[in-house]
């Protein structure tokens, strides 16, 4: 409920500014809405217009990834993984076997995630079979149902957009976390102190931590485009993949037939544009926390969601 103390507050401000009436449900977790003999609700970043499918598809990483793929949306690949103590034995040996495959023809790196994961959690790097083999049952122990295995890609930036009622509302781009070097610091000492910013970040594996990083020398350190975990949110200007990264989110939110998300897009080092994900909940308290304007752009588009709801 911390975490979320920055939504709920764009929300009562929004709703006092639209003389609509709120009502908090769940210990607040809940906010029901009315306005005009109209009623709805906003629960954790999830606003009332998505249907019920449409959430489900893009609360899990696979279905996505299958929609999108029907769909001829430019997305990365994925395989998916499922428990033993909810599947059967032979459902998980077969895709475990399918993933050790996907591991050789990715060159030995693949990104292995719980389904449902969201903000960069649950999410693995692996570069062996034994690895993977460590990664999957220790996410099978935590209750996931499913996994996902997809290729580890090099990723230039990741493209966040969001969407409205087959629009897009705003883009931003995010550049993984790096640190910079003063002449000094070892590279251990240099992450340490991100670290006290960020101690969510997940680094790189085989950093040279004893290397000392030249004086404005930037290296980064993390595989990961969270903003939880020290990524850095760029507003784009004149940004030569903002037309295409446009045309590939519009196409992915109709496939899904989604009103409400924030999709987000890779431009990898050999300048694809593929979908990562689909997130039909749609946070934005870190970007609206560290970004100048951020309070006021997140605001601006929760206020057209709540205008959507109400629209009909």
């Amino acid at each position: 409920m911390e975490q979320a103390k920055a939504f709920f507050k764009i929300i009562d401000e929004l709703c006092e500014e639209k003389n609509i009436t709120q009502k908090y449900l769940s210990y607040g977790w809940i906010r029901e809405l009315k306005k005009e003999e109209k009623t709805h609700y906003v629960m954790r970043y999830q606003f009332d217009l998505n249907s019920a499918i449409s959430f489900n598809i893009a609360s899990d990483k696979f279905a996505t990834y299958e929609v999108l793929k029907s769909n001829n949306v430019p997305t990365i690949e994925h395989k998916m993984i499922f428990n033993p103590e909810t599947r059967s034995h032979y459902y998980e040996k077969k895709f475990i076997s399918q993933t050790k495959e996907l591991l050789k023809k990715s060159n030995n790196k693949i990104v292995i995630k719980a389904n449902n994961s969201s903000q960069g959690k649950d999410v693995y790097y692996c570069s062996s079979e034994e690895e993977i083999e460590n990664v999957v049952s220790k996410l099978f122990l935590e209750k996931n149902d499913t996994l996902s295995a997809c290729p580890f890609l090099n990723i230039d930036f990741e493209y966040r957009v969001v969407y409205l009622s087959q629009e897009v509302l705003f883009v931003y781009k995010k550049r993984k976390a790096f640190v910079k070097g003063d002449g000094e610091k070892t590279l251990q000492e240099l992450i340490n102190i991100k670290k006290e910013l960020y101690p969510n970040i997940t680094l790189i594996k085989d950093l040279d931590l004893d290397y000392i990083p030249k004086v404005g020398e930037e290296i980064v350190v993390s595989w990961k485009h969270n903003l939880s975990g020290g990524a850095i949110p760029i507003l784009l200007k004149n940004d030569e993949y903002e037309k295409k990264v446009i045309e590939v989110a519009l196409k992915a939110g109709k496939a899904l037939n989604i009103e409400f998300a924030t999709i987000d897009v890779a431009v990898t080092d050999k300048k694809e544009v593929l979908v990562m994900e689909i997130n039909s909940s749609v946070c934005m308290n870190k970007f609206a926390e560290i970004v100048p304007e951020g309070y006021k752009i997140a605001k601006d588009i929760y206020s057209k969601a709540i205008d959507k709801m109400f629209e009909e």
